[in-house]
């Protein structure tokens, strides 16, 4: 590699420089390409004053071998068509009515607890908060999630967030959780969700109380309409994740979801259907032969604790909508299989370390479907063996 330097004999003699002087590298590894590099000649200060370096970046050599992993859950597998739905006696927390509920507790803001059997909050401000409590006390080792409706009449998940946490006597049990990513956030038509009880970070203690806050960052005033809040008796949504063994990483560069159905071609008189099968028969409000998921199935990437994104998908057009695009298509005249991509423009890292996940919920019946399974491709780092 050659490196030109044009620099002023004057500048070495000096102790003191206040520019910075451009170094152009030609070329990479000897080849000659056109691409330059750059490097920068900058001052930097000592005892003795200011003198001249080079100020360079250094990264890592990493090697990747191409792979391709699957989501998998240590109960099903890879195969995402499960049935998951609920059943069995709720503990319902509040069904419209209040009936036989737990106590709704205005705390700040302006809730209305019997709104048309609903309950609403209007222009929230940041904070607003109400409490449901229950006469007696709970065991969640007898129950698997929180279920509920929710519309968003006025919202933006930039400034709001619904912020859901269980309790005992007053105090706080288990782990708070974002109710934005569990929902479609664009969604403002009704819409249901479900929060598996491990994300509350609670299995088998006991509480008594849900408390619900509202955070405003800014904007508009959030308005929100609650429904039919319960905690599930049988029915346990099913994570599946993309594992990683501690310490390697997968560099995902994208996302492949693969369903099959036994869905045929609308399309009628065709002397040859599957040479002359299109994608035009699909229906963008369903997932092949399976209506629109009435909780839908939650793709999150979480870190440090922390939510990174969530999608909530129930329909093909929404998964589209999310930035999917439709990749393999084509169908037997009795089947139809479909893979969707998700591409990403950097690549997202996936590490081996508990808290680093990339994952998948199924919170309804997706038996309907032939197939499901979800991956992810890229690169898996090799650590230079």
């Amino acid at each position: 590699m050659r490196i030109w330097l044009v620099v002023c004999f004057i500048l070495f003699q000096s102790s003191v420089c206040f520019s910075e002087i451009q170094v152009n590298i030609a070329g990479i590894q000897g080849t000659g390409g056109a691409k330059i590099l750059e490097a920068h000649v900058h001052p930097f200060p000592t005892n003795s004053g200011q003198h001249i370096g080079l100020v360079t970046l250094t990264h890592p050599f990493i090697q990747t071998e191409p792979s391709t992993e699957f989501f998998f859950n240590s109960s099903f597998g890879i195969a995402m068509n499960q049935n998951v739905t609920f059943s069995g006696t709720p503990e319902v927390i509040f069904d419209g009515t209040d009936s036989g509920a737990w106590t709704s507790t205005l705390v700040s803001g302006i809730w209305d607890f019997a709104d048309g059997g609903k309950v609403t909050i209007t222009t929230a401000e940041n904070l607003d908060n109400a409490i449901w409590d229950d006469t007696g006390t709970i065991n969640m080792s007898g129950h698997t999630a929180l279920t509920g409706k929710i519309d968003l009449d006025i919202y933006s998940p930039v400034n709001n967030a619904i912020i859901i946490q269980f309790g005992l006597a007053g105090v706080d049990v288990g782990d708070s959780v974002n109710l934005n990513d569990f929902i479609d956030t664009g969604d403002f038509t009704e819409q249901s969700f479900a929060i598996p009880k491990s994300n509350f970070d609670i299995s088998s203690e006991t509480v008594d109380d849900m408390d619900i806050t509202i955070i405003r960052l800014g904007g508009s005033k959030p308005t929100i309409k609650f429904d039919d809040f319960q905690i599930e008796e049988i029915g346990e949504p099913a994570i599946f994740s993309l594992n990683v063994d501690q310490g390697n990483s997968l560099h995902i560069t994208e996302l492949v979801f693969t369903y099959a159905d036994a869905l045929v071609s609308e399309k009628t008189g065709l002397a040859d259907a599957t040479e002359a099968f299109t994608n035009d028969f699909l229906s963008y409000d369903a997932i092949l032969g399976v209506s629109a998921l009435s909780n839908g199935f939650v793709i999150t990437r979480r870190k440090a604790g922390g939510t990174l994104f969530s999608a909530t998908i129930r329909t093909l057009g929404q998964h589209i909508s999310a930035g999917a695009t439709i990749g393999e298509l084509f169908t037997d005249n009795a089947n139809t299989f479909i893979t969707l991509r998700v591409v990403f423009p950097q690549p997202l890292i996936l590490t081996g370390k508990p808290d680093d996940t990339l994952t998948v919920t199924i919170n309804d019946d997706m038996s309907g479907l032939l197939q499901f399974t979800a991956a992810g491709r890229g690169g898996l780092e090799s650590n230079g063996q």
